[in-house]
């Protein structure tokens, strides 16, 4: 932000340090290093976040948001003696403590482009609680649909119908950032926490610690306990089996608790650790005038604007500022974000919920759900629960229906959720600046979810039952799927890809590679019939071009034998005889002079006779 907004009347930097935000202009990062920088936060968020991200993004999960505030700006702005409080890479600002003195100086700052007093915290929950209603309550049946102390504040959302078709929270993960957490209770019994962490002592301990204030936790014990807990047959959160993340964001110490960094801080870190949702009965509007709730202004209501375009649902109490218009605070000013506004059991509007509309026009509270006579554990009981008031009571109930629709439904949105929870709500087509779009029905959210079985799992339903998905049996086909070249319409819309139609029916389609989709004796695959002129197998080659066709050649003759040379005639020792090549005698010359020899020795008989 390039400057700073004015103080509220009557308030001045105190002596000891005013917690105050200091923006600057930039990362610090080289264009050519943004890849690498980019790829080095992304190993630090869980493959959960990443996913979430990934899911409601087009840009991979990340952006230059996403990486540290420059340790040379933030190095420079404490070298004035201004104490760090918090920091916050989506706003690339820290908060830190800081004197009149080093204010001036750290606005000088060249890489400082403005700075920002931390905003005041309102209550949301309407003090005093109820008069004389701690109490034990008394053992009922233990059956799920008895609800014990809860039933009323449970069915008026719809909660029990949602319970009976099988949704508790399970394989969701819930943030809630508050005043701290005590977990010794009954109700907290099977709860899954699965971190937390203190940004206002910075140690792991959300419940009360030494210099806190005995009612320190109280707030977010009695939120946590109507979201989460369970003691079956005496007390019932929304979402008993919801995996929970614990952020203590509120220091109750204070006259006027200041904690708006401490709140930007926790919500970035319950994003990056993968929570699927975030709820927090909290309104900033102290240093805030109502033209600055516009959900562009307040620092709360930018952070969770990130969140939400990470695909983080968020939920907030709309305030107890009420009943005049333009009474809401932040965040729960940010659009896309779920306010939640108070009625009673009678579902009348609470007196002292925040009306709208914000700055810019837009309807709030978005939702309402009880928020008067809700019955809470007791901080410091380990048995023991009350009722108290307030937009406070009411969040965390919606918060719950948010788990369990995401529960049915776990690729929604935020956009989708708020859509499926305002257009079902009791004042969905007359919308106002009192309840919004009105008292969630979380059963008629659930939908088809709690009506359907989706036999294929693959989280549409068969169009027999209402739903959109034309083959129920086949996980590859539904409305979402993408159309391939198969002859099956996998996206349901009624449509086939061109030469997909199978003419002939031989299991060959025109759009994959059937060069005569009217003849089921041609198609890839076929045999070549070697003198139809035709290209059978779709190979492109035709009769005797075909390799099927190929004839076989007769193998050539071998080659004539070549005898060997002769040796030259050598006469043989002892004999007349001629010695032939190979050292051999020549059978047929050895013959012919016995013939000789026989002729003369008749002629020379008859001669004497």
């Amino acid at each position: 932000m390039a400057a700073a907004l004015a103080m509220a009347p009557g308030t001045t930097l105190a002596d000891e340090g005013e917690p105050t935000w200091v923006f600057f202009r930039d990362k610090g990062v080289a264009a050519g290093e943004i890849d690498q920088a980019l790829a080095q936060r992304a190993a630090t968020l869980t493959p959960r976040a990443l996913t979430r991200r990934q899911r409601v993004r087009a840009d991979g999960g990340l952006d230059r948001r996403d990486l540290t505030v420059f340790p040379t700006y933030r190095d420079g702005v404490l070298a004035t003696g201004a104490s760090h409080r918090a920091t916050s890479r989506w706003l690339n600002a820290i908060s830190v403590l800081v004197e009149p003195q080093q204010l001036a100086i750290i606005e000088a700052l060249p890489y400082v482009t403005g700075t920002l007093p931390v905003a005041r915290r309102q209550r949301s929950m309407a003090p005093p609680h109820l008069a004389d209603q701690c109490v034990e309550p008394t053992p009922a049946s233990g059956d799920r649909e008895d609800y014990g102390l809860s039933a009323s504040q449970l069915e008026i959302i719809e909660v029990d119908q949602l319970h009976n078709c099988g949704l508790d929270g399970s394989g969701v993960v819930a943030a809630v950032l508050d005043t701290g957490f005590v977990l010794d209770h009954e109700a907290f019994a099977s709860l899954t926490v699965l971190d937390q962490h203190d940004f206002i002592n910075n140690d792991g301990n959300p419940a009360n610690e030494p210099g806190d204030a005995s009612n320190q936790h109280n707030h977010g014990t009695m939120v946590l306990s109507l979201l989460a807990g369970l003691k079956p047959g005496d007390y019932w959160g929304v979402a008993p089996a919801v995996s929970v993340i614990l952020a203590k964001t509120e220091d109750v110490t204070q006259e006027q608790p200041i904690e708006e960094d401490w709140w930007v801080e926790g919500i970035e870190w319950a994003e990056a650790l993968g929570a699927d949702l975030a709820t927090s009965s909290l309104g900033y509007i102290n240093w805030y005038a109502p033209e600055d709730m516009d959900g562009q202004t307040a620092v709360t209501s930018l952070a969770a604007t990130v969140a939400i375009a990470n695909g983080m649902v968020l939920v907030a109490s709309a305030g107890n500022s009420g009943p005049g218009p333009t009474s809401i605070g932040a965040p729960a000013d940010a659009d896309g974000l779920i306010a939640v506004g108070a009625v009673n059991g009678d579902g009348n509007l609470a007196n002292f919920s925040s009306r709208g509309p914000t700055a810019d026009g837009r309807f709030k509270p978005d939702v309402c759900a009880q928020g008067v006579a809700n019955w809470v554990v007791t901080p410091g009981s380990t048995t023991a629960y009350e009722q108290v008031n307030g937009t406070s009571c009411a969040a965390p109930m919606v918060a719950g229906v948010v788990a369990l629709l995401l529960q049915a439904h776990p690729n929604l949105a935020p956009a989708e959720m708020h859509e499926l929870l305002t257009s079902t709500a009791s004042n969905a087509t007359t919308p106002d600046n009192d309840y919004g779009w009105g008292i969630v029905a979380g059963y008629a959210a659930a939908g088809l979810y709690c009506t359907c079985i989706d036999l294929d799992d693959d989280t549409f339903y068969d169009v027999d039952c209402g739903g959109q998905d034309c083959d129920d049996d086949d996980l590859a086909v539904h409305p979402e799927a993408e159309e391939v070249c198969n002859g099956v319409d996998d996206n349901c819309d009624g449509e086939l890809l061109d030469g997909e139609d199978d003419l002939d029916g031989d299991s060959a389609f025109a759009c994959d590679d059937d060069c005569d989709d009217d003849d089921p004796d041609v198609h890839p695959g076929a045999e070549e019939v070697c003198d139809d002129s035709v290209d059978n197998d779709c190979d492109g080659d035709i009769d005797e071009d075909d390799s099927e066709c190929a004839v076989d050649e007769p193998p050539p003759p071998p080659p004539p034998s070549t005898p060997p040379a002769e040796a030259p005639n050598e006469p043989l020792e002892g004999s007349c005889g001629c010695r032939q090549a190979g050292g051999r005698t020549g059978t047929w010359t050895f013959a012919a002079l016995l013939g000789l020899i026989f002729l003369r020795r008749r002629h020379q008989e008859k001669r004497a006779a």
